[in-house]
């Protein structure tokens, strides 16, 4: 049992796919639980389903520890239903969940304890209105899940004569969805034995674990000499994989942030493909074993020529604008001609490295042949299609490029060192305790790699 997380921060985190919740996997029993239909628990709700078995713990902390069978079922019945999962005693997802909630009920026991003890439970008003208003938010997703229903119940609609001129709900109408959804979620919520209310437990308890969970790494730092040394030794280590191994220098992409082979190149390239369908006609027939080369070149010819035209248009383009407008103008070729471009990228410019083995020898030539920035490469036929290439400038790490890396390195330093420092305290809390689990009335395996000595 060493998940960090609470099941408040879980339950808080769901998403409903409600298309199925009108046949819910549960049937209401009254005010004090759920229960399966399938009837494949023992357990009554105020059963003890998760225990501390430490020494030294008085009769008093072992019952504050305890965690019943309701507490255990509401959650995760709630969590099972809004997953869509089948759930039967053997049904191996549910069996997953029912461990993962048994153990985050077990660490949030365990945490929240621990808040008490070193005076973090009393919320001061600024936190308590942060927990609130983390909590209408969660409320005000679970309407919104609702809303479409509401609107259809309701029999309102875009074109309703109380609607404004725009088509767009009015404000009456917007109130009347608002409150018709949160009385389907109320009723939807009932049926494991919930309200509202608890969700601002919840919320509550997801805050607290988080401030407790801080407080183990208040004091856990990162200095300059330890990020400088990590960057240096970096620095060095791809410098000398890059002399051996070149292919090796490239798979590990944190070198290339650091540190760069001389003569590199930040280019940009047109790409004017044949469909897909051809390539890989063309590919399969120059791989064949026995391939007659030339006549495969011939195919590749005769399936290039139905993109020249495509080709020649974007080439011109390019290569016809002015020196001052030549990157500009190229920008525009690649948006309006290119078959790879990626409109979520404005800067579409790579760095090539000397040496690449990632490239054609053809590809390779086009881009290290180029003698100066700002020139345009010559039109080149592969068996993908045709490429341009504009040599835009020389690749090198500048020391923005360093101190941006500093600063990822510091961030991911300091937050592998808080998550091992939060995870050695809950360890530490975790087996002050000791947890044992009713696995029979929890309907899931022990795991084998728990000691599985006898309770």
């Amino acid at each position: 049992m060493k998940k960090k997380f609470s099941v408040a921060a879980v339950l808080l985190a769901v998403t409903m796919a409600l298309s199925g919740c009108s046949d819910s996997i549960l049937e209401s029993k009254g005010e004090s639980g759920t229960e399966s239909r399938e009837n494949i628990w023992t357990a009554a709700d105020e059963d003890i389903v998760a225990f501390p078995t430490a020494d030294g713990l008085t009769e008093e902390q072992k019952k504050l520890y305890n965690i019943t069978f309701a507490e255990f079922y509401k959650e995760y019945s709630f969590i099972c239903a809004n997953a869509g999962l089948n759930d039967t005693k053997d049904d191996a997802s549910a069996q997953l969940y029912r461990q993962s909630v048994i153990d985050m009920l077990a660490n949030e026991k365990i945490i929240l304890r621990k808040a008490e003890e070193l005076g973090l439970a009393d919320l001061t008003a600024d936190e308590m209105k942060e927990v609130e208003k983390e909590y209408q938010k969660n409320l005000d997703g679970w309407y919104n899940t609702f809303s479409a229903q509401a609107q259809n119940e309701l029999g309102i609609n875009g074109s309703s004569t109380t609607s404004d001129s725009s088509g767009s709900l009015s404000d009456d109408d917007k109130a009347k969805i608002k409150e018709k959804a949160k009385e389907l979620f109320n009723n939807y919520i009932k049926n494991f034995g919930l309200t509202e209310e608890i969700f601002l437990v919840w919320a509550k308890n997801t805050f607290l674990e988080k401030k407790v969970m801080e407080y183990t790494y208040k004091d856990v730092k990162v200095t300059d000499a330890e990020v400088d040394k990590y960057i240096n030794d970096l620095i060095a280590e791809a410098e000398k994989t890059y002399n051996e191994d070149v292919s090796k220098y490239e798979k590990a992409t944190q070198y290339g942030t650091v540190w760069l082979p001389e003569g590199s190149r930040n280019v940009k390239h047109v790409f004017i493909g044949i469909s897909t369908i051809d390539a890989a006609e063309i590919s399969a027939a120059r791989t064949e074993s026995g391939a007659n080369q030339e006549e495969v070149d011939k195919l590749r010819d005769e399936k290039l020529a139905e993109v020249k035209h495509l080709a020649d248009a974007a080439y011109k383009k390019a290569t016809e604008a002015s020196e001052a407008d030549r990157e500009k103008t190229f920008d525009d070729v690649l948006k309006e001609y290119s078959h790879d471009r990626n409109d979520a990228v404005t800067d579409q410019t790579i760095t090539v490295i000397k040496g690449t083995k990632s490239l054609t020898d053809t590809l390779y030539d086009a881009i290290f042949g180029l003698e100066k920035p700002g020139d345009i490469s010559e039109l080149i036929a592969t068996d993908l299609g045709y490429y341009f290439f504009y040599y835009k400038e020389d690749a090198k790490i500048t020391d923005e490029d360093i101190t941006v890396q500093k600063k990822n390195v510091y961030d991911g330093m300091l937050k592998e060192r808080q998550n091992k420092a939060a995870d050695d305290a809950l360890t530490e809390w975790q087996d002050a305790v000791k947890y044992e689990y009713d696995y029979e009335k929890l309907n899931f395996e022990k795991p084998e790699e728990e000691d599985t000595s006898s309770k």
